[in-house]
């Protein structure tokens, strides 16, 4: 390993290192956050993982709780392991992409795709449409690497299996896929059509597999079903709250993004490498288009998650035809630049976080002295601004208030003012009874 090529895998390597350091800090704003206060709930009352439905690549991080809670570690330490197993999930990667394959482009599109669009978005981190991304990195590096061999063609059902994988993490990571086998096809002198025909039609078959295996479950069917919508919404398409948004950020969180495209897109054109210019283009156009219209009111946290593949997008050629050929003290420099800018978004969006969590703490403790374990709070008394979602609050409250001791569990449920509710564990977790929870975790038994 050159020189050069070390200095950009300790960049590398640091800005993990600090990314770790902010889970650690922040684990339980990112633990005890909505959708992973479910998992984490789920792992260690049922001892088994937590599976999303069609989506069963997304469990394999959930081996670090699932472990701790065999072994009966204390509550803290599961989940400040699973906030750093996160990290640590795309650290591997990262670390396979540098070593294994040598590729730098690759390794640090991993890192783009993790920082350049994300703030809220580390501390919402259940989506599993980020670990298909990771691994579509991983997937893009070895196709580099053997993008002459005649093997990929005699292989081609390998391939297909593993698009077929990746595909299965979330529908719309189709275009980051074809985004990918434009520029690999770009790069490469021969430019074997056949090759490109081959792959492009493996990943329209393993989309349409995953279409219709998704309509087999109630939740993808929901997301594939709104996709229909797409058309009907573009007919407002500027005056939806989620573009409004999209323009409001691109002012401040996402400049940096529009920068860099706009950059790379001069790069292009400098370098007379329009085709990649017009493909990097249209494919952040369309999907951007996609997205708004997949989505024209959604949280931010929520929007933003469907918005980083394009910084996958950028991040590819942005490294490949501009990075790659600066100095390596130039190259490493502009990075650091880049990658200070966005862990400061990053750090900054916790607040948000911090204040749900306080205002869960402080409420827990004004009731505390109750003999009950299971309160519910009027929904027109609950700061909505300040609680983003409220359907998690259960199962939030659940782990937020059995962090010190089980015997301190205390469970809080938002309902609608005049909502009919029954005050016991049926009546907020009706897929188990009292005797199910855990008592090294959670005693739910009234005082």
């Amino acid at each position: 390993m050159n020189k050069s090529y070390k200095a950009y895998s300790y960049l590398g390597l640091f800005t993990f290192f600090v990314l770790l350091i902010l889970s650690c800090i922040f684990y339980k704003e990112r633990m005890i956050c909505m959708d992973f206060s479910l998992v984490d709930s789920r792992i260690i009352i049922t001892k088994y993982f937590s599976i999303m439905p069609v989506r069963f690549g997304g469990t394999i991080p959930q081996i670090i709780p699932l472990i701790g809670t065999i072994l009966h570690l204390p509550l803290k330490l599961i989940l400040l392991f699973h906030s750093m197993g996160m990290v640590l999930f795309y650290f591997v990667l990262f670390i396979l992409i540098v070593y294994r394959f040598k590729n730098f482009v690759f390794a640090f599109t991993l890192l783009f795709y993790l920082t350049l669009l994300v703030s809220d978005d580390f501390y919402w981190i259940i989506s599993e449409y980020q670990q298909g991304m990771a691994y579509l990195c991983l997937y893009g590096a070895w196709l580099m690497e053997k993008q002459e061999s005649d093997s990929l063609i005699k292989h081609w059902w390998v391939h297909f299996l593993i698009i077929l994988w990746i595909q299965f993490f979330y529908l719309l990571i189709v275009f980051p896929i074809v985004f990918m086998l434009c520029f690999l096809f770009f790069i490469n002198e021969k430019r074997n059509f056949k090759t490109f025909t081959i792959f492009l039609s493996i990943t329209i078959a393993s989309f349409v597999i995953r279409y219709f295996v998704g309509k087999l479950d109630w939740y993808e069917l929901e997301k594939i079903q709104s996709l229909s919508n797409i058309i009907h919404n573009l007919s407002h398409f500027t005056s939806s709250g989620s573009f409004l948004q999209f323009i409001s950020d691109l002012k401040f969180d996402y400049l940096l993004w529009f920068v860099i495209f706009i950059f790379t897109n001069v790069i292009l054109l400098r370098k007379k490498q329009m085709l990649m210019s017009i493909v990097l283009c249209a494919s952040s156009l369309i999907y951007l288009i996609v997205v708004l219209g997949f989505n024209p009111v959604a949280d931010r946290f929520y929007i933003q998650n469907m918005f980083l593949p394009l910084a996958f997008i950028v991040a590819v050629p942005f490294l490949f035809y501009f990075i790659n050929h600066l100095k390596p003290k130039d190259g490493v420099l502009i990075l650091v630049v880049i990658f200070s800018i966005r862990i400061g978004f990053i750090y900054a969006a916790h607040q948000k976080f911090t204040d749900r969590l306080n205002w869960y703490s402080s409420k827990i403790h004004q009731i505390r002295n109750g003999h009950d374990k299971f309160y519910f709070i009027p929904a027109s008394t609950a700061p909505m601004d300040t609680l983003l979602m409220t359907w998690a609050t259960p199962y939030e409250t659940l782990l937020l208030s059995s962090l010190n001791s089980p015997d301190s569990t205390l469970v809080l449920k938002i309902e609608d003012d005049n909502a009919e509710v029954k005050n016991d564990t049926a009546g907020i977790f009706p897929l188990w009874k009292t005797e199910d929870f855990p008592p090294q975790y959670f005693n739910l038994h009234r005082k």
